[in-house]
């Protein structure tokens, strides 16, 4: 039975338990079970042996998974890949095991939990459990960082190539990246503009970690690293600053903006956040993902 044809109590169900297969979607994830069967179909008892798991229960995780067309079992048992698993590999072009590996931290789904009480108060749940933000947690968790900034670079692949093919950069001459993380971001539209030049800033723990990333593309002699808190400053000069999936972060907009209309040239401040292909008007870019259109509250 397709989704279009379940009736609207069991719709609402597989929503709700959508975390279910999140979480086992990530156990298989983080015990590299894809890339164990990109070379061929494998049973779970060599996959539990593979990964120093227990078979019975990886056999349910990824009989689970193959429900919903995450892995396929054939008569013998054994697990393939699907189309659905492959971006569950390392080494695919989109891949999202990183990001998939980070919905299963227990950072991660404990904010997640606390909803109710962020909805009650309006506090940040992680703020909340933890007592500090998830960037000083971050900061002082290594381990976690780098899981975080790993699934966030997993994501941008297929994100900024739509970004590039929406949005004309030829004008600009020097672009800064704000919250840039890694740098991927950057330096897909460093190879797109050939003429431009790009700053990569974000907090240093986290920029020690762009340079093998922008040596790779051959970029270091036209894209510099800088390290700072964007809330206090951010590199003078540029054409354009642009901030990716940044801005969502604080509800104030224009207040998480004042460094960057500190740092523009005052003759391009501002932002610009539109759909078409146009070049920066006023200094500041932002790539955020759009809420759908308003629709009619009538029932149907």
């Amino acid at each position: 039975m397709s989704a279009e044809a379940l009736p609207t109590s069991l719709a609402l169900l597989r929503l709700m338990t959508g975390m279910w297969l999140a979480q086992a979607i990530s156990v298989a994830a983080k015990f590299g079970v894809a890339d164990l069967l990109g070379s061929g179909p494998k049973g779970p008892d060599e996959l539990a042996r593979a990964t120093g798991t227990h078979t019975p229960s990886l056999y349910r995780v990824l009989r689970a998974l193959a429900s919903v067309g995450v892995f396929r079992e054939d008569e013998d048992g054994r697990f393939c890949l699907t189309p659905l698993a492959e971006p569950l590999r390392s080494d695919a072009p989109a891949s999202l095991r990183s990001f998939a590996i980070m919905l299963g931290e227990e950072w991660h789904w404990r904010a997640w939990g606390d909803l109710p009480n962020s909805v009650q108060t309006g506090q940040s749940a992680f703020e909340h459990l933890y007592g500090i933000t998830n960037f000083e947690y971050w900061t002082r968790n290594p381990e976690a960082a780098a899981i975080f900034d790993q699934a966030m670079t997993s994501r941008s692949a297929e994100e900024n190539q739509a970004v590039i093919s929406a949005y004309d950069f030829s004008t600009i001459e020097t672009l800064v990246d704000v919250g840039g993380g890694h740098g991927s971001f950057l330096v897909s539209i460093l190879q797109a503009a050939s003429a431009m030049r790009g700053i990569l800033f974000d907090r240093p723990h986290v920029v020690a970690g762009a340079t093998q990333q922008i040596q790779s593309a051959g970029l270091q002699g036209r894209c510099e690293v800088m390290a700072g808190n964007f809330f206090d400053s951010v590199p003078k000069g540029a054409d354009a600053y642009i901030l990716k999936k940044v801005i969502h972060d604080w509800g104030d907009v224009r207040q998480a903006a004042r460094p960057l209309d500190a740092g523009v040239d005052p003759r391009r401040q501002g932002a610009y956040g539109g759909r078409a292909r146009h070049a920066p008007e006023r200094g500041w870019v932002r790539g955020e993902r759009l809420h759908p259109d308003r629709g009619s509250c009538q029932r149907h």
